[in-house]
Formats: C-alpha cells, structure tokens, sequence
C-alpha cells in the first residue's frame, strides 16, 4: 500500500500532479493542482483507488483532508472517488466538516456530480461519524485496504475489525480477518 509520498512536482494537469519520487513520477489526482508549484517539493497523503483495469493515486498534503476523504469515499454508497476529490475542490475542509456538523447539505450542491439525494445522504451519514467514529489506525487501515482490494464489502470488513484482536501483526490481523469475512 502506498500512503504516504515525498517529491517533486513535475508537471501540472487540469486534476492532477506528476509527483516525482526517487525519478518515478507518480500522476496523483488533487483537489487544487493550483495549490502547487512546479519544482517545489511536497509530502502527500495517498488514497488508492484500485479497480480493475485502473489505478488511481489522490493526493493530500494534510492528514485530516486525507481521512475526510476516505470516510466519504468508504462510507457514502454512490460516491465514489472522483466525486470526493470534487467536493474538496468545491468545499474546504473546514466548510465540508462545518455542512456536516450542522446538518446543512445545501454547500455540497455545488459540488459537480453531486445531487440533492446525496448530499443529504452525506450529510445524514457522516454527521454521527465525525462525532463518534474514531479513525482506525495506520495498522487497521492498511489491513481495512488489503481486504476492501481483495473484494470484501467496506461495512463488514469494519464489523470484523471492530472484533478481532488487533494486537498482532498486519499479516497475522488480516488472515483472521479473511477467517472472519469467509465464515460470516
């Protein structure tokens, strides 16, 4: 799993940066391409987006962006990964968390590829996990990403690793998580 890259900007798209790391770059797609200038170096958080004939990095210099987007992406049924990227291009974090925080989806309607049923379904969905939810940590979630690549559905996987031990390793954590999943 790839999280977490440092390198230099290269090149600037209309969505997205080539990040050079090591003399590989790597396209990631941002929320801003303007936010970053070519020869300048940058630390990015990366989201995976695995299918199967694509591979997508999504880039964010901030910790918090990045585990917004990936709770929108994991648990918003029907928005996917170019549609998060478009709400962080629309709205601040700030903004997404406050609409959230105050029940309020009319901010999300300007986001492209968004609609009112689904803004309100964010809105709805994500307001008790921002308060509740804690974030897995970096462990959990590389083993929540290997099992969500191998095909397994995100709320089971979730069920599972609120229940198993996650004291031991990445490998070991992810084998009884497989035992879980194929048993359930």
């Amino acid at each position: 799993m790839i999280r977490l890259l440092k390198g230099t900007i290269m090149e600037k798209g209309d969505s997205s940066i080539i990040l050079e790391v090591n003399n590989i770059g790597f396209e990631i797609f941002v929320d801003d391409t303007d936010k970053y200038e070519i020869g300048k170096t940058y630390t990015l958080y990366v989201f995976e987006d695995l299918k199967e004939k694509e591979f997508n990095l999504f880039g964010f210099v901030g910790k918090e962006e990045f585990d917004l987007f990936s709770l929108i992406v994991e648990k918003i049924k029907g928005v996917g990964v170019k549609t998060a990227i478009n709400i962080f291009h629309y709205m601040n974090i700030e903004e997404i968390k406050k609409s959230i925080k105050e029940s309020d989806y009319k901010p999300f309607l300007k986001v492209k590829g968004l609609g009112e049923k689904t803004a309100k379904r964010i809105v709805l969905e994500l307001s008790g996990a921002l308060k509740d939810e804690k974030p897995l940590d970096e462990k959990l979630k590389t083993v929540y990403d290997s099992l969500i690549s191998l095909g397994f559905e995100k709320e089971k996987i979730k069920d599972v690793l609120k229940i198993i031990d996650a004291n031991g390793s990445i490998e070991d954590i992810t084998k009884e998580a497989i035992k879980k999943l194929t048993n359930a």
